[in-house]
């Protein structure tokens, strides 16, 4: 084994048992892993701490800490989980880096010997024979994060806006390619509200890519110290939930940008639906949950467990779900 050393989400640690740390009142359904490497990435994405300019710790990816541990005790804590406490996915997050790609496939073969709980990786782009690889080995979806909802946005905080290695359009490119190769359904690009976009962007993008058959999870921006963005706010709630919503409708109910309207700084002000059938959707769907891959619930990960909740990584309690519909009242017929 050349893997000694790996990542892992302080939640997932201790579902695991790897950490003594306190009881989650929310357990994470993904068991989420990074690879290691000491120092930063050498992608420079402008909200992240494990950036190659970021000054925050390396600790960190989003407001969730990643303590290491020895992969092998890792591995054996995945073989012996008892049923009930067993993962519905492995996540991988993969750094940008010289030797990542032949360690991502080792820590998906020594996974795949010691569970058969479906795997996922978040990756860089990467070329269309290493992406075949990484399916011929067994991992069941693949997530290539576009973050930015603009060309001109990915550019400011992932690409030469940041002297990062990202380009927009080939973002694109490997997305298609992992499609063609993982098959419709099982590719993920994560989108970030509150970058400067709007909400009719951000749903362009989204109707742009549901179309393409490119799955789409979102987070609210959240600022971490150390980091490029960290004197940015978080996006409003309500922006976020109105986008949540649009989301939703585009992806679950087949509703279009012209079942939308947008006033002239491109917020949203009217969905095409009745009140009754917003209350319908918040009791009955998981709009307003964390979205991408399934299983996938990320608990905390851009939300304090005070709240406010962007994504919820549980169900809503009934209070949640009146307040809810009460803050979108005015935005339906």
């Amino acid at each position: 084994m050349t893997i000694e050393k790996i990542r892992v989400s302080i939640g997932s640690a201790v579902v695991l048992g790897l950490s003594q740390s306190n009881k989650f009142d929310v357990e994470p359904t993904t068991c989420y892993v990074m690879t290691y490497l000491k120092g930063h990435c050498t992608a420079n994405c402008g909200f992240c701490p494990q950036a190659r300019d970021s000054e925050g710790s390396v600790e960190f990816l989003s407001r969730i800490t990643w303590p290491v541990f020895e992969f092998k005790e890792f591995l054996t804590k995945l073989n012996y989980m008892p049923p009930h406490k067993k993962f519905k996915r492995i996540c991988i997050q993969t750094l940008n880096y010289d030797k990542n790609f032949e360690d991502l496939v080792e820590i998906i073969t020594k996974i795949k010997k010691n569970s058969n709980v479906p795997l996922s990786i978040a990756i860089p782009p990467m070329p269309k024979s290493k992406l075949r690889d990484l399916k011929l080995i067994g991992v069941e979806r693949i997530g290539i994060a576009l973050d930015g909802s603009t060309e001109e946005i990915f550019e400011k905080i992932k690409g030469k806006g940041v002297n990062g290695p990202y380009n927009w359009n080939l973002h694109f490119q490997s997305l298609n390619d992992a499609l063609k190769i993982f098959s419709v359904g099982f590719v993920t690009t994560h989108l970030i509200v509150g970058l400067g976009e709007t909400p009719q962007q951000v749903l362009e993008l989204i109707e742009r890519l549901h179309n393409i058959k490119i799955k789409v999870g979102l987070f609210a921006f959240t600022p971490i110290k150390g980091t490029i963005l960290q004197s940015n706010s978080k996006p409003d709630i309500i922006i976020f939930r109105k986008i949540q919503l649009g989301r939703y409708l585009i992806i679950n109910e087949n509703k279009e940008l012209k079942d939308f309207t947008f006033n002239l700084k491109g917020d949203i002000i009217k969905f095409n639906l009745n009140k009754s059938e917003l209350k319908n959707l918040i009791e009955n769907s998981n709009a307003f949950m964390t979205t991408g891959c399934p299983g996938c619930n990320r608990p905390y990960y851009t939300s304090k467990p005070s709240g406010p909740f962007y994504n919820y990584p549980r169900s809503l309690t009934k209070t949640e779900q009146k307040e809810i519909y009460q803050s979108l009242l005015k935005y339906v017929y």
